[in-house]
């Protein structure tokens, strides 16, 4: 069996600037395709030849991300190149992110290179690229 993950599904507080905010990100990480439904919930999903992402309403609109809590911490997406994570790194913030650290080289593995930051919601998110 191949490892991999087929789907991720997030649930966003504000699902209007999760829209606006997965709307752009996802294509530019090669998800190029997208599917809306209102039911049997509302729910937006972005997919490639790699699975998909997917974003729906949260039953619990006061709960907030917090990344030391029991379960998801960080989703980390494949970069094409380093030059094109820090394309998207100066876009971020425009699209509703918020950069949590900026583009640099971290010492995880030789050549690691990555942003962190964060959706509208605050979860934490990661673009990295690591030479093949």
């Amino acid at each position: 069996m191949r490892g991999g993950i087929d789907h991720l599904m997030i649930n966003a507080n504000d699902f209007d600037a999760a829209v606006r905010f997965y709307s752009w990100l996802m294509p530019n990480l090669g998800y190029p395709n997208v599917e809306n439904y209102d039911q049997p919930e509302r729910m937006i999903g972005f997919w490639g030849d790699h699975g998909s992402v997917w974003v729906m309403v949260s039953k619990d609109r006061n709960e907030k991300f917090e990344k030391t809590r029991v379960g998801l911490r960080e989703i980390a997406f494949r970069g094409a190149s380093r030059d094109r994570i820090d394309e998207l790194a100066r876009e971020i913030s425009s699209h509703g992110g918020r950069i949590l650290d900026p583009p640099r080289e971290y010492d995880y593995r030789p050549g690691y290179y990555a942003v962190f930051f964060t959706d509208p919601d605050g979860l934490k998110l990661e673009i990295v690229h690591c030479p093949d």
